[in-house]
């Protein structure tokens, strides 16, 4: 009998296992795969040092709380990493950081300014809930959507922007809308539009913090979870290695698996979560030896402009020892909603295609290295209607009391969502033993 079990070994997992064992629970993770870390996996290869999923954590005060607890320091961007650049025309033309560079600015058209001037007195919606693409072409006009929120959902989520819903999706400028009526309004109040934070990795990359959180926790790699049911005040689960049980259960595994998991506890909500969009998402990184890549975070390709990449992170210029020297490493991201069927090509068509719009794009002659990585299901996609998962979600936790459901499908998607979310998650695991305790 374990007082809780998490099955998943992602960054949600382990964060929550973190947490739980800290507070002096007997805590076990179960990991179907030999390796952990879910898709955080750092590797090192002639000299270069990258990420296959996640790139960097844009950090808050409550994360950077979480890396004091967990006794690690993390690895500050340069400061570049502010400027951003969009792929326009064949230029790569820098994202405005100030009403003034907005106003000179070549990205939209003078219309199109005018058209974001006159934001505060935008009609309301029409609709119960809209899409990213519609709210934005209500309050900002199609250009606007075209080349700064398309793009920018590409770069997050590989989404389309027509298909995710604001409300869920982009959760900060939806609010804006319902508490200031106005995003310009609520910008200059708050001063700020876009998310805060530093930006952060750490020695070693993002797996770094992977092991250090999992090094003191018992994980059992390569140990699938096969069935899951409810006996009286426990779960039983029937693993690889046999029966075990739990008072507590934590599932942090994506919702796909999930579904899975949660078959012999309800079969309608496994079905439902079954339905929830993972898009693919092709990592390409690529060491250059020589080339001018401007300082900053990296470009993104709008889809308007007819390339297959979306964007490209200029991973050495935000993190030292990334690259040789001499060298440059880039990430570049392929596929998404918008371009589901480039995963299937072969790694050599998908390696010779980046070679030829990095050329376009950046100018990128003499490429030293590559390497492909695929993720057929990459990130989910907050859709329409949405909310209902989320309170699919809070029903199970209520019927099945001790079960506890956490991932980028619940939390949000970025790393820094999943370890925040795992502090709540911790709270209502505290809160069930309490109660069990009366």
């Amino acid at each position: 009998m374990r007082d809780v079990v998490v099955i998943g070994s992602g960054i949600s997992g382990l964060s929550t296992a973190f947490r739980l064992k800290k507070l002096g629970y007997d805590v076990v993770v179960y990991e179907k795969d030999d390796e952990i870390g879910g898709n955080i996996k750092t590797l090192s290869e002639k000299g270069y040092t990258f990420e296959l999923g996640p790139q960097t954590v844009l950090a808050d005060e409550e994360v950077f709380e979480f890396f004091e607890e967990v006794g690690i320091k993390p690895q500050t961007a340069s400061p570049s990493a502010k400027y951003r650049f969009i792929y326009k025309r064949g230029r790569l033309i820098p994202l405005p950081m100030s009403p003034l560079s907005f106003l000179t600015s070549p990205l939209l058209s003078f219309g199109a300014k005018l058209r974001v001037l006159r934001e505060p007195w935008a009609p309301p919606p029409v609709k119960n809930e809209e899409s990213v693409a519609d709210f934005v072409r209500r309050r900002l006009g199609q250009e606007f959507l075209d080349y700064i929120v398309a793009p920018f959902i590409s770069g997050v989520y590989a989404g389309d922007p027509e298909k995710l819903s604001v409300k869920y999706a982009t959760r900060k400028v939806y609010q804006l809308e319902q508490e200031f009526g106005s995003l310009l309004k609520g910008a200059m109040k708050k001063k700020a539009l876009g998310p805060k934070g530093k930006l952060i990795s750490f020695e070693g990359g993002l797996r770094t913090l992977i092991d250090t959180l999992a090094k003191d926790l018992e994980v059992k790699t390569e140990n699938v979870v096969l069935r899951i049911r409810k006996k009286e005040d426990r779960f039983v689960l029937d693993t690889r290695e046999g029966k075990v049980e739990t008072k507590a259960l934590v599932v942090s595994s994506p919702a796909y698996t999930a579904s899975y998991l949660l078959k012999d506890l309800s079969w309608s909500a496994s079905l439902e979560f079954d339905k929830i969009d993972y898009v693919p998402v092709v990592v390409v990184n690529v060491g250059v030896k020589s080339a001018s890549i401007p300082e900053g975070f990296g470009v993104l390709v709008p889809r308007k402009e007819g390339k297959r990449i979306l964007g490209v992170i200029f991973a050495s210029k935000l993190f030292s020892g990334k690259a040789p020297e001499g060298k440059e490493l880039l990430t570049v991201y392929l596929g998404g909603a918008t371009d589901r069927e480039v995963i299937e090509l072969p790694d050599e068509e998908i390696s010779e295609l980046v070679e030829r719009e990095l050329k376009e794009v950046l100018g990128v002659r003499d490429i030293d290295f590559i390497h492909v990585k695929k993720w057929k299901r990459a990130i989910p996609q907050y859709t329409l209607g949405y909310g209902k998962y989320l309170e699919l979600a809070k029903e199970m936790e209520e019927i099945h009391k001790g079960l506890f459901l956490t991932g980028n499908y619940l939390s949000g998607i970025s790393v820094a969502d999943c370890i925040r979310f795992s502090k709540e998650t911790v709270r209502k695991v505290e809160e069930f033993f309490k109660a069990s305790s009366q």
